[in-house]
């Protein structure tokens, strides 16, 4: 079982880079170096307590879980063949998704700190596709790509603060503004905006995500929407993660980091989207 955490002995610092950068870069690691993460089960453990995931706090939020079990019957009785074989085929297909945008966001955090100058930092899953005499990590699929175009059109403004980093809720001095369950996350992307690119100045949480579809035409045609107080998004992936990305920068707020902006970087075959999302941090202190 592998354990993985924060801590300080992580700390680095990108020459050229303004103050704030490496400051915040400190506070990250030093507010949450106390956390551990197992990737068997991908269990973050907190003085000996389990705590529940940002991912999985977000589906709490779904009016009518997926039922696999009574969806392959009807599929069945539809498409023919039998319950248990379109199960099979959605669990494959699941899977091959789930390997493919893990490999995917090992290239995007090892590229970050490539392009930072900090080749040490890349993921041992990525060592065989890094060539250090042109200090090049070659794409071996269209979403590494992607990735690929989406860091050489990154503006200079943009400071990698860090990628990959754990963190959890509960932090804020405020104890009125904590959450009453602690969670835990991992976010893909913390970057500053200097200004200079005529942008504000500000922190900005970013998260690859490789799906083949954001939204749902069926959830947006019939008007399925999520639970209260959330019941103005319709029932899909843009949305679940909406609240995603509002749990991390609760979590950084907390501790003093300001974000001005969630983003979403969808990774398409080559290419990529960035779209702002929402801010809905003060409905998730109401209701978690």
């Amino acid at each position: 079982m592998t354990n993985l955490t924060l801590s300080n002995s992580n700390f680095f610092t990108v020459a050229g880079e303004p103050a704030v950068v490496a400051e915040v870069r400190k506070r990250v690691l030093h507010e949450f170096e106390d956390m551990e993460f197992y990737e068997e089960g991908h269990r973050y453990i907190l003085n000996g307590q389990s705590l529940p995931s940002v991912s999985g706090v977000a589906h709490r939020f779904i009016r009518e879980p997926f039922d696999e079990q009574w969806q392959a019957m009807l599929y069945a009785r539809k498409n023919g063949e039998t319950p248990e074989y379109w199960i099979q085929q959605w669990r494959q297909k699941s899977f091959r998704a789930t390997t493919l945008g893990t490999k995917t966001h090992a290239y995007g955090e090892s590229l970050g700190y490539l392009r930072a100058g900090l080749p040490e930092r890349i993921c041992p899953s990525m060592q065989m596709q890094y060539m250090p005499e042109y200090c090049y990590l070659a794409p071996l699929h269209p979403k590494e790509e992607a990735v690929l175009k989406f860091m050489n059109e990154m503006p200079a403004s943009m400071h990698l603060v860090l990628n990959e980093a754990r963190i959890y809720s509960g932090k804020n001095p405020c104890q009125e503004l904590n959450l009453k369950q602690q969670l835990a996350g991992t976010f893909d992307m913390l970057y500053y905006n200097d200004g200079s690119d005529g942008q504000p100045d500000g922190f900005i949480i970013l998260d690859y995500k490789t799906n083949a579809s954001l939204t749902s035409d069926y959830n947006r045609k019939y008007g399925k929407m999520l639970l209260e107080p959330f019941n103005a998004f319709t029932e899909e992936e843009l949305s679940l993660y909406t609240i995603q990305l509002s749990l991390y920068a609760l979590m950084l707020q907390d501790i003093g980091v300001p974000i001005i902006a969630r983003r979403i970087v969808w990774l398409k075959d080559g290419d990529y989207e960035i779209i702002p999302l929402q801010d809905v941090s003060e409905k998730l202190r109401q209701v978690l």
